[in-house]
């Protein structure tokens, strides 16, 4: 299978659709600049699908201009235009995405999303996670 990874930015806020089936689908473009070793700045711009959690999720978080990585599968299609041509398009299906704005950056903001996923506990040499459930006569040591 040939996966792709494209980091570039939302062309337009993403909607969620559904099936008959109750199967979310999000459609959307990114565009990734170019490297040129000159001042002249462009873009290409890619039509990816998506479907079921992370179709919602891409929806509820994302926004016009809002960075994100995707990574993906090509999926050759064909259709005939009504003067009989054929036409061949690449699309890219979503596997997988990641998150690079802050919310400082333009990322979704505590009033745009009413549930916001709860802050991560700092991780690392003086930190380890305990269940909240604990009570002090299950703990190892007193």
């Amino acid at each position: 299978m040939s996966n792709t990874t494209f980091y570039g930015r939302v062309v337009r806020d993403i909607e969620c659709r559904y099936t008959s089936q109750n199967i979310a689908i999000a459609r959307f473009s990114i565009a990734v600049n170019r490297k040129y070793k000159s001042e002249d700045k462009k873009a290409d711009f890619f039509n990816i699908t998506a479907f079921g959690k992370k179709a919602e999720t891409l929806s509820q978080y994302f926004r016009q201009g809002s960075r994100i990585v995707v990574y993906c599968h090509p999926q050759q299609e064909q259709y005939t235009k009504q003067d009989g041509t054929k036409v061949d398009t690449v699309s890219f299906i979503l596997d997988e995405f990641d998150f690079v704005d802050t919310r400082a950056e333009g990322g979704i903001t505590a009033n745009q999303n009413p549930n916001p996923a709860p802050e991560p506990t700092p991780q690392g040499e003086d930190w380890m996670s305990v269940p909240d459930n604990l009570d002090d006569e299950s703990l190892p040591f007193n």
